[in-house]
C-alpha cells in the first residue's frame, strides 16, 4: 500500500511540475475599468519591453519568468492611459491594472464584447491575436499606438519598419517591400487600392507617372485606425490574400489599412 501511494505521488509530481513550470513563465496582464469590467483589446506594453493586444476578456499573456511587479504602459480609446508598476495579484497571479474612463465631456464609451467594435468586424483583432501566438509574422499597429504617435502622414508610422522601405519618387515617398523591386500590396479598408505610386516599382509596362498619386495624398494619418503589415506574400493571412488577388503572386508583402474612429 505505501510502495502504491508513492508511486501515485511521483505520478502526481510529474504531471503537476510542467504545468507549474509553465505557469512560470506566463506573466499575465489584466486590464480592467474602475468598476472591474474586462476592456478587451488594450495595447498593453512592458517599459522597455515587448507589447501585446489584450484579448477580447482584456488579457495580455507575456512569455517570460514571472516577477514580483512590472512597469507596465497600458491604453485604451476612451480611457485614461496607465504608467507604472503593478504588483502580481496574490490571490489570481495576474498584473492587474485599471483604466479610468475620460471625462464625461468626451464621448460616451462602451466596452463592447469583440463582434460589435467596427475594427473586430475587418478581423483585425483576430489576426493580432494569431500574431501573437506565432501562426505569421507581421506588424500590427494597433489605434491606442497611433493615437500616441499623432502621426500626420502614413508614411511618419511606416518609416524604419522592418517590413516596408519608405523610398522618396517624384517627390513623394513610395511603399517598397525588402527587395528593390518589390512594391508592397495595399489594401484600404479590405479593398485593393489601385492608382498609387507603387503600381511602377518593378512593374516592366508602369502607367503613366501622371495618373498615379502618392498614398500620403490618399490617406492622412488621423483618418487611420489601424495598420497590418506583412513583409511577404506567405505570410499573409488566407482572407487578406483572396482580396489582393494576383499581385500577391510576387512575392511581395501587403499592408493593410483600416479608417473611421479609433474607439
Amino acid at each position: 500500500m505505501t510502495r502504491s501511494l508513492a508511486r501515485l505521488a511521483v505520478l502526481c509530481l510529474a504531471v503537476v511540475a510542467p504545468a507549474l513550470r509553465a505557469q512560470a513563465d506566463r506573466a499575465v496582464v489584466q486590464v480592467t475599468d474602475v468598476r472591474g469590467n474586462a476592456i478587451p483589446f488594450a495595447y498593453v506594453s512592458i517599459v522597455n519591453g515587448v507589447s501585446r493586444v489584450a484579448d477580447d476578456s482584456g488579457r495580455a499573456v507575456f512569455a517570460m519568468r514571472v516577477p514580483d511587479s512590472l512597469n507596465l504602459q497600458v491604453r485604451r480609446m476612451g480611457f485614461d492611459p496607465f504608467t507604472g508598476w503593478v504588483k502580481r495579484n496574490a490571490t489570481t497571479g495576474t498584473f492587474i491594472t485599471d483604466l479610468i474612463p475620460l471625462p464625461n465631456a468626451l464621448d460616451p464609451v462602451t466596452v463592447s464584447a469583440r463582434a460589435n467594435t467596427p475594427l473586430a468586424r475587418t478581423g483585425f483583432y483576430d489576426r493580432a491575436t494569431r500574431v501573437q501566438r506565432g501562426a505569421f509574422s507581421a506588424r500590427i499597429i494597433t489605434p491606442e499606438e497611433l493615437e500616441f504617435r499623432n502621426p500626420i502622414r502614413l508614411t511618419q508610422v511606416l518609416a524604419g519598419d522592418r517590413f516596408i522601405k519608405v523610398q522618396p519618387m517624384n517627390g513623394k515617398a513610395v511603399l517598397q517591400g525588402r527587395g528593390p523591386l518589390c512594391a508592397m500590396t495595399i489594401l484600404l479598408d479590405g479593398q485593393r487600392l489601385l492608382g498609387t505610386y507603387e503600381e511602377a516599382i518593378g512593374n516592366p509596362n508602369p502607367p503613366p507617372m501622371s495618373s498615379l498619386a502618392a498614398i500620403d495624398d490618399i490617406v492622412t494619418g488621423p483618418s487611420i485606425a489601424a495598420i497590418e503589415i506583412y513583409g511577404s506574400a506567405a505570410a499573409v493571412p488566407v482572407e487578406l490574400q483572396r482580396v489582393a488577388g494576383s499581385r500577391m503572386a510576387q512575392g511581395c508583402g501587403l499592408i493593410a489599412i483600416w479608417t473611421g474612429s479609433r474607439k
